[in-house]
């Protein structure tokens, strides 16, 4: 619409659209949704050491049954998958959960409004709208890093050697 006008007035008027206007509140949005992103990730990683935490005292208690398992013939492997699996499935129910709980707040919000003072903002309700992308992105990075929160506490349950985890009872 804007490059039309532009075109009809000619060169003598200068023809602004509301995104060249709010320019600033455009950019300080992009800037705002980069920092939520990177906030979400580190609360993602700070949950994830409940993962690593709730591992590693598995391993601990469960040594004497690791250490059968590997005398029955149970590869590091195996035993490793054990814990990924374990941990992988935290992640995944918590995100899950997650998504739900946001997504439906979000929803509310949509169907029901939250007003704010109009002579702040200029708008009389808080906008939201629903990003796919990053919503899908949080979730994905939710997964991942649960998952990589499983790696050490699995390599530390698949190095138990036998002998030692039977000693423990």
């Amino acid at each position: 619409m804007v490059g039309r006008l532009q075109k009809e007035l000619g060169p003598t008027y200068r023809v602004q659209g509301w995104r060249e206007l709010n320019r600033n509140l455009f950019s300080a949005l992009k800037l705002e949704k980069i920092a939520m992103f990177l906030i979400l990730a580190i609360i993602i990683i700070v949950a994830s050491f409940s993962i690593v935490g709730t591992l590693i005292m598995t391993v601990v208690e469960k040594a004497r049954q690791i250490a059968l398992l590997k005398t029955l013939g149970a590869s590091d492997l195996g035993i490793v998958l054990v814990f990924v699996i374990q941990g992988s499935l935290i992640g995944l129910i918590g995100g899950t959960l997650g998504l739900i709980i946001g997504l439906s707040g979000c929803a509310y919000l949509i169907r029901v409004g939250y007003g704010i003072p109009a002579e702040v903002y200029y708008i009389e309700q808080l906008p939201v709208q629903i990003d796919g992308a990053t919503v899908a992105l949080v979730f994905v990075s939710a997964l991942v890093i649960s998952f990589a929160a499983t790696i050490y506490p699995s390599i530390l349950g698949a190095q138990l050697r036998p002998a030692v985890g039977l000693k423990r009872s």
